[in-house]
């Protein structure tokens, strides 16, 4: 059973717009230095476990990949590890920069 919900990047945008969420980028860190979404922290296997326990689970997580599908399993995994409410963004950070801010 999925604990996480996908999630578009308009429901995205509202959901940032009404609270402080966390964004976990889970691309590989040169692509992530290239453009990412603005406030979003780059999360791999090195340092996810202290993302977990440093970050305030209460708050939504909006998981991020390239296109929508290996932040599934990944939003799962931080389901799993005690966040109450969290996302995999479809269409991921490639469907995101066409229309979205950008940071470097």
């Amino acid at each position: 059973m999925n604990m996480f919900k996908r999630i578009s990047i308009e429901q995205t945008i509202q959901l940032m717009q009404n609270k402080e969420v966390l964004l976990a980028d889970i691309r590989d860190p040169q692509s992530f230095a290239a453009g990412h979404m603005p406030k979003s922290k780059n999360i791999n296997n090195q340092n996810a476990a202290e993302f977990i326990q440093e970050s305030d689970k209460e708050k939504p997580l909006v998981v991020v990949c390239y296109h929508g599908n290996s932040s599934q399993p990944a939003a799962q995994y931080f389901a799993a590890n005690g966040f109450k409410e969290v996302y995999s963004m479809d269409g991921g950070f490639e469907l995101w920069k066409l229309n979205n801010p950008v940071e470097k």
